[in-house]
């Protein structure tokens, strides 16, 4: 059996899988299943959780419900001890990149040009969701 990639998914990711059925909902089905393991941060939860809240108008319930799914496909949840500022634009994506860095994952999943920008993060692969689940049928 082959062994589960290390990845953290970005906040937009997570967001779309609870939105519509596509490659962002596959791929946390694969963390749920732990194909997949995934590695977060407090910040990811975070930014998570203000956006649902804040910009899509989650209600309490939705939300809470969104917060449990998010907990139940994190495999660990990471404390960063370095900061990063590698991404200047948007701040919260240097988050991402500290808690991959941290879990020495191997891939970085995201919809965010910036992120997907850098191709590579310390030997870490930023890929789109496509492109991800494309990389684990090799």
């Amino acid at each position: 059996m082959k062994t589960p990639s290390l990845v953290t998914l970005d906040t937009n990711v997570l967001i779309s899988s609870f939105l519509t059925p596509g490659n962002s909902r596959k791929i946390v089905d694969l963390a749920a299943r732990r194909k997949i393991l995934v590695f977060a941060s407090p910040a990811i939860e975070e930014e998570l959780r203000n956006t649902l809240k804040d910009k899509l108008k989650y209600e309490k319930d939705e939300l809470s419900q969104a917060l449990i799914t998010f907990k139940e496909i994190v495999h660990k949840f990471l404390y960063p001890k370095k900061k990063l500022k590698v991404i200047t634009r948007d701040e919260t994506d240097n988050r991402i990149l500290e808690a991959g860095v941290e879990g020495k994952v191997s891939y970085i999943v995201t919809g965010d040009k910036h992120l997907l920008n850098l191709r590579k993060y310390k030997g870490i692969k930023i890929l789109n969701p496509s492109d991800f689940l494309e990389s684990l049928k090799n």
